[in-house]
């Protein structure tokens, strides 16, 4: 028998996902696939890098609301091959939609956000309003 670690953070992200893909009844139980996504904190900033091979940039879609960025777009399927010429797709198509609770207030005005190579980089500059000076005696 092969003794294998438990990773309770893999289950919550599971779980997760199966939220996004079936628990809203709207457009978002039609996603087909997910994206892979990194979320990072630095000191100033929260930054988001996501894979989207294959995907145009006029059909990526980014929103915040509060502390919740939901990245949503459509990767269609490639029409200059006709289906039956295809020996095996292995590719995902379709739409996605991702949301991710940040961990803090952000400043929506200063979000940037760039494109290249399939790989979309979102930072998210940290609210600066919400941090609290505390001077001790």
């Amino acid at each position: 028998m092969k003794i294998v670690r438990w990773d309770p953070f893999k289950d919550i992200m599971m779980v997760e996902d199966l939220y996004e893909k079936f628990g809203h009844g709207r457009r978002d139980s039609q996603c087909t696939w997910s994206p892979a996504v990194d979320v990072y904190e630095t000191e100033a900033d929260i930054v988001l890098t996501a894979e989207l091979p294959g995907v145009h940039q006029e059909d990526i879609s980014l929103s915040l609301d509060q502390t919740t960025l939901t990245l949503r777009g459509d990767r269609r399927f490639e029409k200059d091959v006709k289906q039956e010429n295809y020996f095996r797709v292995e590719r995902n198509y379709g739409y996605f939609n991702r949301r991710f609770t940040l961990p803090c207030e952000v400043e929506g005005g200063r979000i940037s956000a760039t494109y290249q190579d399939g790989i979309l980089r979102v930072v998210l500059p940290k609210s600066q309003s919400r941090k609290v000076q505390v001077s001790v005696r």
